[in-house]
């Protein structure tokens, strides 16, 4: 038997983590994350918690929440991708551009003066 080819954009590392969902009760349980990647994990996870399609997920080890959507659930396991991390801005928000360049200039005429008051 031969494994099957791998859909997956990003590689995942088999692992051993402890992690904590909140179940789809409204309670919180706790699971193994069995393999992790950047975009998505698989968990351990009892048959008899019923979970959402999309839940937050806490892997103790990394001190973070994830959100994670439910992509398969088989033989007390779950796979689950994770909702992409936000990106830092790229575009500076207008007001912000002009206030930067507004102290750039006071602070070039702040030097100016100094450098003058200094000489005379």
């Amino acid at each position: 038997m031969t494994d099957a080819p791998e859909r997956r954009r990003n590689p995942r590392q088999r692992s051993l983590l402890g992690a904590s969902l909140e179940a789809g009760c409204g309670g919180a349980t706790t699971c193994l994350v069995r393999n992790l990647g950047t975009d998505g994990a698989k968990l351990a996870v009892s048959d008899a918690v019923p979970l959402p399609d999309t839940f937050p997920i806490r892997i103790d080890k990394h001190r973070a929440t994830r959100t994670a959507h439910l992509v398969w659930r088989a033989g007390g396991f779950v796979g689950v991708r994770f909702t992409p991390e936000p990106e830092a801005a790229s575009v500076v928000p207008l007001h912000l551009a002009r206030a930067l360049r507004q102290v750039r200039a006071e602070n070039a005429e702040l030097r100016s003066r100094l450098a003058a008051s200094q000489d005379g």
